[in-house]
C-alpha cells in the first residue's frame, strides 16, 4: 500500500496530497452486490470502472474505500486485481470512512469517485485538478444542479479533508452518510466552488436499480465493447445513446429518471 508520495504532476497540474477514494460497498436494499453481479463472463460494473480508473490510478494514488462489514471482504480481492490500495472503515459512518482513510494514506484533499458509476468521465477528474485553486469543495453544476443530486453518472467531486474533519468536529448525524451536501449547501462556511457542465436530461448512467444494470449491460455490449477505448469522454457516449438505434435504451433511462427522482 501507498503510505504517503512526494509532490507529483499529472499533465502540468500539481497532485501532491491529492487522492481518488473510491466509495464502495456490497450491501444495498434496494438492489444488493449491484457493482459485483456478473455478467459477460465474470465481468463486473466494478472491473469495468476499476479498469478505467488505472490511467489515472498511474499518476494519481486512488483507493477502494469500503466496510469493515465481511460481506465487503470480497472487494479486496478486485482492488488488488486492479493494483489499487483497498481500505476498511465504517459501514453506516462515511464521513469518519473518508476521514480515516485519507489519513491513512497521508491525502490532504480528495477526489470522490462513487462506485456505482461505472462509466464516470475520467477527463474531468483532470479537469478538477486543473481548475483546483485551494477550494474546501469543487464540482460540477449540472444543468443547474449539483453533480452528485443528478444521475447521469459522470462526474466526480473534489473535496479538502479539512473540511470533511470541521464537517466532523460539528457533531450531529444528518451529514455522516451523505458527506459532501453539508458542503456546497453551505456556502457561508465553507469555499466552494462549482464548474457549470450541460448533460442531457434524459441520460442516465448510474447503477442504482435491476433496470439501470440492464441499461448499462447494453452501453457495455453495444457500445463501450466494441469501442475498446478506456479514455472516452461522456460526450462520446452522449453522442451514442442520442443516435436512433438507442432509442429504445433512452426512452428505458427516462422510466428510470421518472422513477427514480432525487
Amino acid at each position: 500500500m501507498r503510505l504517503a508520495f512526494e509532490s507529483r504532476y499529472f499533465n502540468g497540474m500539481v497532485t501532491n496530497n491529492t487522492g481518488i477514494i473510491i466509495q464502495a460497498r456490497t450491501s444495498s436494499t434496494r438492489f444488493p452486490k449491484k457493482i459485483i453481479r456478473e455478467f459477460d463472463g465474470n465481468n463486473t460494473f466494478l472491473d469495468v470502472l476499476l479498469k478505467r480508473m488505472q490511467l489515472i490510478s498511474k499518476e494519481i494514488p486512488a483507493v477502494l474505500a469500503t466496510t469493515t462489514n465481511k460481506d465487503d471482504q470480497i472487494l479486496s480481492s478486485y482492488a488488488s486485481k486492479y493494483n489499487i490500495s483497498v481500505f476498511f472503515g465504517p459501514e453506516h459512518n462515511v464521513l469518519n470512512r473518508f476521514i480515516e482513510c485519507a489519513d491513512f494514506f497521508k491525502f490532504e484533499r480528495i477526489i470522490r469517485v462513487c462506485s456505482d458509476n461505472p462509466f464516470l468521465d475520467i477527463n474531468l477528474i483532470s479537469e478538477l485538478l486543473e481548475k483546483y485553486n485551494g477550494e474546501d469543495y469543487l464540482s460540477f453544476m449540472v444543468n443547474g444542479k449539483p453533480s452528485i443530486l443528478t444521475h447521469s453518472g459522470f462526474f466526480s467531486e473534489m473535496v479538502s479533508v479539512q473540511a470533511l474533519k470541521k464537517l466532523k468536529n460539528k457533531g450531529g448525524t444528518s451529514c455522516i452518510e451523505h458527506v459532501t451536501n453539508c458542503i456546497y449547501t453551505s456556502p457561508e462556511e465553507f469555499n466552494v466552488k462549482f464548474i457549470e457542465k450541460k448533460v442531457p436530461y434524459s441520460i442516465r448512467c448510474t447503477l442504482d436499480t435491476e433496470n439501470d444494470f440492464e441499461n448499462l449491460k447494453k452501453i457495455y455490449f453495444n457500445w463501450y465493447k466494441p469501442k475498446q477505448k478506456e479514455n472516452f469522454g461522456l460526450h462520446d457516449l452522449v453522442e451514442f445513446l442520442q443516435q436512433g438505434e438507442a432509442e429504445n435504451l433512452l426512452e428505458s433511462m427516462k422510466n428510470e429518471i421518472k422513477n427514480n427522482l432525487k
